[in-house]
């Protein structure tokens, strides 16, 4: 999963030289953003001419999502000072998320699994859009050798490995078929935050009594 932003960032780096970005605004947008999602939509926005408040408040409605990942992993650093916990929040990716919050129900504690997994994110991210800047035109078209796929193939790896039981196989198929009917009535944007606000309400109310079951204590790490 480590090698899959590095393999995303270089077509955004180079999608983002195509759009008009100079390496410093690229660059730039990968350290302050680090979103890799809503980067690719903010260049598609860019591109159709689009006003710097839409492309803002675009971002910010895709981004809604870090919400639900942040509530579920407080527990595990609310006690933590303010600038470590908006560290933390700040390295926040659906695939850090995915990793740490399997680390802690695995009996996991302590802060050195997410951030090592998180900030090796963040490296690789930035180190793949340098390598998209630099290279532009040298790198083969992403769709030809199958880069375009490896968002969505990081996704399924995320899915399968939260899946612990029959409550999360309900809660997957649930979000999956909710996201899927938002995006076919246009509503692409919100389909992520609405699947993911509904499905554990569902699985809640259907499997009510039932609790996951709990894997096998993890080594604690300080």
């Amino acid at each position: 999963m480590l090698i899959t932003p590095f393999l995303v960032g270089v077509p955004f780096g180079i999608l983002a030289r195509e759009t008009g970005l100079d390496p410093l605004q690229t660059s730039g947008m990968s350290v302050i953003m680090f979103a890799g999602a809503s980067q690719f939509v903010a260049l598609e926005l860019f591109r159709s001419g689009a006003t710097p408040v839409v492309v803002i408040a675009t971002t910010l409605l895709i981004n809604l999502r870090h919400l639900l990942m942040a509530a579920s992993l407080r527990p595990h650093f609310g006690d933590r000072p303010l600038p470590t916990r908006l560290g933390l929040a700040y390295l926040l990716t659906d695939e850090a998320f995915a990793m740490g919050s399997s680390w802690y129900r695995r009996g996991g504690r302590g802060l050195a699994y997410y951030l090592t997994f998180a900030a090796s994110m963040w490296v690789l991210w930035n180190l793949g859009t340098i390598v998209g800047v630099l290279a532009g035109p040298a790198v083969p078209d992403p769709r030809v050798v199958g880069l375009d796929f490896a968002i969505t193939a990081t996704f399924i790896a995320i899915v399968v490995l939260g899946i612990r039981g029959r409550r999360d196989v309900v809660i997957a198929l649930v979000a999956a078929a909710a996201a899927g009917l938002l995006r076919g009535m246009g509503l692409a944007v919100v389909a992520v935050v609405v699947a993911g606000a509904l499905a554990p309400l569902v699985a809640r109310l259907f499997l009510r009594g039932e609790e996951p079951t709990p894997g096998p204590p993890a080594e604690v790490s300080r």
